[in-house]
């Protein structure tokens, strides 16, 4: 019988852990028939009560694992970090909130198998329940990334996934920092099976995906998978310098043939501002890409685990 491992990272979910819990083991527990199950709770570095509620749930339950993160990473590195400690056949994404609904589970297992337990199995967002700036930053995001890195992503982005224990492995060895765990699994390649969803409201709680996270991890994604940025400055740098050099020759020419004054200080100041303002954007492209390279160097561990319990 196949097993199968869920992962739910953890971060200010206190209020809402005990009743995940009892909804994920119902809907897994209502198909034990067709599998077996674990769940991973990870705590990614929370400072409510969210270890201590996950402590006391599996103490009740010796199927929930429990990984208690050294300090927060992001919901990406605790899904990682959970990923090393899944023992089953297949590894399932679930978030903590509940706006991604358990019952999805079972019908991505039959999706799997009926891709001969190899294909990647996705939910997409066809719809969802989150505020309008949320959405619209989602859906701009998505769009750009498509045409600019991975047309193959789905329009609307995915959060749950369904993949074998071989392609958890090839992640979990990866061990990339500063990456984007969904694109990396779209990048891994294999075939492809995709459901269709509504994202519902979020319950209890509030989001601590804030805009900077979410900044972040744009930057990620685009300098951490395609090299379009750097060739996109280097095309800017070509553009400017085209027209400044025509402009330059335009000046020369107008100063000995006609004896024409040269352009004022505006113009020139103007210049300035323009060429340093993309000067300055080049540097920032080169820099990010840069820093990835230093960090991945250092051979700083992605994650350090704090605690654990029934693993």
């Amino acid at each position: 019988m196949d097993k199968i491992s869920v992962i739910v990272p953890v971060y200010y979910n206190a209020d809402i852990l005990k009743e995940t819990h009892s909804t994920l083991s119902g809907v897994l527990a209502g198909h034990s028939a067709k599998f077996d199950y674990e769940i991973i709770l990870v705590d990614d570095g929370s400072k409510d009560e969210s270890y201590r509620v996950m402590q006391e749930i599996a103490a009740a339950d010796n199927r929930v694992k429990l990984v208690k993160l050294s300090k927060n990473h992001g919901a990406y590195v605790a899904i990682l970090s959970g990923m090393n400690f899944a023992t089953g056949d297949a590894v399932v994404f679930l978030a903590a909130d509940l706006q991604d609904p358990p019952e999805l589970i079972p019908q991505m297992y039959d999706e799997w198998v009926l891709g001969n337990k190899r294909d990647l199995v996705l939910c997409v967002r066809q719809s969802r329940t989150d505020p309008f700036l949320s959405k619209l930053f989602s859906a701009a995001f998505y769009k750009i990334f498509r045409a600019l890195v991975l047309p193959d992503y789905p329009k609307k982005g995915f959060d749950m996934f369904m993949i074998n224990k071989q392609q958890t492995k090839i992640l979990v060895d990866m061990d990339e920092k500063n990456s984007h765990l969904t694109v990396q699994i779209i990048w891994l390649g294999f075939g492809k099976r995709f459901l269709n969803y509504h994202r519902r409201e979020r319950k209890l709680g509030k989001s601590r995906w804030s805009f900077f996270k979410r900044l972040k991890l744009a930057f990620d994604t685009f300098f951490g998978f395609s090299a379009r940025p750097l060739r996109i400055a280097s095309f800017i740098g070509m553009l400017t310098w085209v027209p400044a050099f025509l402009l330059a020759l335009y000046v020369i020419l107008r100063k000995i043939i006609m004896d024409a004054p040269l352009f004022g200080i505006p113009a020139l100041i103007a210049a300035i501002f323009v060429t340093g303002g993309l000067i300055l954007l080049s540097i920032g492209i080169v820099g990010e890409y840069l820093w990835r390279n230093f960090d991945a160097t250092r051979k700083r561990p992605t994650f350090i685990v704090e605690e654990t319990k029934n693993i």
